[in-house]
């Protein structure tokens, strides 16, 4: 297969946090309808609060609508960017914090203040305000303290982020065995690397060696922390990149295809439908954007 550049990445996208108050953002944002071509992971915990537009936010496979007045809540582990409806914009602010060093005191404060559980597949990150309006009314605080930053404002951030990471444990936890966030760094050199090169064929002891580990100490790792080996990982890795481009934009199906390393058609078709149980084509004709009818 002749080689070519690829235009799709997943990006590391680190945040600097003041450690003696890890939190920031709020700032007013404009949110265009560009085609989602890429997708960005941060090293904190991201939160969102749409005032006004609506479009949809992609979250590694999954592409959940939102409106004015709905929350995001996105952790350190999962891929993600947003795209207005079509020739619209949407108004956002976003808070970039790391909950448990904003506020915790105590080894057990640590357990409720860890983001790290709610993701995955079955978490619906984006928060109807009108299905949750008190996590949407701390969020909508939390961001008038980062603008206004008056007299008391860090005092005021630590207790609004404790009454958010309360409610958020009133609510389903979608996988009641997640592991902690230093287990995740410990993979973090072969998960930067699996990012930016996922439509390269995977070779496991080449990341074994980037986490300065021996193959088989990666791979049980690698399993007990993300929850499936390395190359179950890498697959879903593609095939969530190249469903979020078939949902997002109009480049023909084989280009897709080939950006996140297949080399015929033919095979791209067979594993997409093995993974989503559907064709690409179908895939991306749907009407209404995948998890529209998820309740939460």
């Amino acid at each position: 297969m002749q080689k070519r550049s690829f235009p799709v990445q997943i990006i590391d996208a680190p945040v600097r946090l003041n450690p003696v108050c890890p939190i920031d953002g709020g700032d007013p944002f404009e949110q265009q309808d560009r085609p989602i071509t890429f997708l960005h992971r941060h090293n904190c915990l991201e939160l969102g609060y749409c005032f006004s537009g609506s479009g949809v936010f992609v979250v590694g496979e999954k592409v959940l609508p939102f409106g004015a007045g709905d929350v995001t809540f996105i952790n350190h582990t999962e891929v993600h960017l947003a795209r207005s409806a079509p020739g619209t914009s949407s108004h956002w602010a976003w808070i970039y914090l790391d909950p448990i060093r904003l506020v915790g005191h105590s080894t057990a404060d640590a357990s409720t203040l860890d983001p790290t559980p709610w993701g995955g597949p079955s978490f619906c990150n984006v928060l109807k305000g009108a299905n949750h309006p008190h996590v949407a009314r701390v969020v909508a605080r939390m961001v008038q303290e980062l603008r206004g930053r008056e007299r008391g404002y860090a005092q005021a951030l630590r207790a609004l982020t404790w009454e958010l990471m309360t409610l958020m444990h009133r609510l389903p936890i979608p996988n009641a065995s997640a592991v902690p966030r230093r287990d995740f760094d410990r993979l973090a050199p072969a998960l930067h690397y699996l990012s930016h090169r996922y439509m390269e064929r995977v070779n496991v002891q080449k990341l074994a060696g980037l986490c300065k580990l021996s193959e088989a100490q990666f791979r049980r790792v690698f399993v007990s922390t993300i929850g499936r080996p390395p190359r179950a990982y890498w697959h879903d890795l593609r095939m969530r990149m190249a469903a979020s481009l078939l949902r997002t934009t109009a480049r023909p199906v084989l280009e897709i295809s080939q950006d996140v390393g297949f080399e015929t058609l033919s095979s791209f078709n067979r594993v997409f439908r093995a993974t989503f149980t559907t064709t690409p084509r179908a895939w991306r004709g749907r009407t209404a954007p995948a998890h529209e009818s998820q309740k939460e």
